[in-house]
């Protein structure tokens, strides 16, 4: 694939490298300041943070073609966030489905527009999939802030997405593929007990969702750090994926606080 190739190891440059770190800590603190402040300001941190992803992302997968991907992500990104900020009384969440299924007639457009004879077509279809995944999971943020304790479940999902992020950053080279996940899961379980303990919160939920954020997060991060690129927004978007792919959890988190 142009502009990226695979690494035989899984301590790539990319995982340490600081524009990674900071577009992960951003992409954190954006987030989860949205969750506190409300709805809308949520959805315009994730829009913001998703409009950096879809610059970046076929430029860290190598994909043919990146302008036209990256329109198709940022028409996505766009539609997600209109549809949470205008969603009234409802979190947004089921018009989800319907701006991804637009989102995905728009990839396949763009790949029946090529006219370099579709080279990598099916690398290039999985990769803008998997790109709408993770914007769309950085999303389900923006609709669990509205909800009762949503903004801690935020908190837990993201915090642990991003404390692992700094945890590859530090680790010693030779012990990077074993410590990880670990460190990564502990880290989580950690997050979770202190926000839990902060306040009249929903402890188990939470230490759950720090669990499975660290968890996730980790096995978000040893796929794509196999994946080496010089390229600065593909490094910046290495980490924003890394952040934002965990904020589903932060939905089913309040799910199970509220049901």
């Amino acid at each position: 694939m142009p502009g990226a190739k695979l690494t035989e190891s899984p301590t790539s440059r990319i995982a340490t490298s600081s524009l990674a770190l900071s577009g992960g800590v951003v992409t954190a603190a954006l987030v989860i300041l949205g969750a506190y402040a409300g709805h809308d300001v949520s959805a315009y941190a994730v829009l913001a943070a998703g409009l950096a992803l879809a610059w970046g992302w076929p430029l860290l997968l190598g994909l043919p073609r990146p302008t036209g991907i990256s329109l198709v992500l940022a028409a996505a990104v766009v539609g997600m966030a209109g549809v949470v900020v205008f969603s009234g009384a409802d979190d947004g969440m089921q018009a989800l489905s319907l701006v991804l299924a637009i989102a995905l007639v728009l990839a396949f457009l763009h790949q029946l527009m090529r006219t370099d004879g579709r080279d990598a077509l099916v690398v290039s279809l999985a990769g803008c999939s998997l790109g709408l995944a993770v914007l769309a999971s950085g999303m389900f943020c923006a609709g669990t802030a509205p909800y009762d304790q949503g903004d801690a479940a935020v908190a837990v999902a993201i915090g642990a997405a991003v404390l692992g992020l700094l945890v590859d950053t530090v680790l010693p080279a030779k012990h990077a593929v074993e410590w990880s996940l670990p460190a990564s899961v502990l880290i989580g379980v950690l997050l979770g007990l202190v926000v839990g303990l902060a306040g009249d919160r929903a402890l188990g939920a939470l230490l759950l969702t720090g669990l499975l954020a660290g968890f996730v997060g980790a096995a978000v991060r040893r796929v794509l750090r196999m994946l080496d690129t010089d390229d600065p927004a593909g490094r910046l978007t290495y980490g924003i994926a890394a952040v934002l792919s965990t904020g589903v959890l932060s939905y089913a988190a309040q799910w199970l606080i509220n049901r």
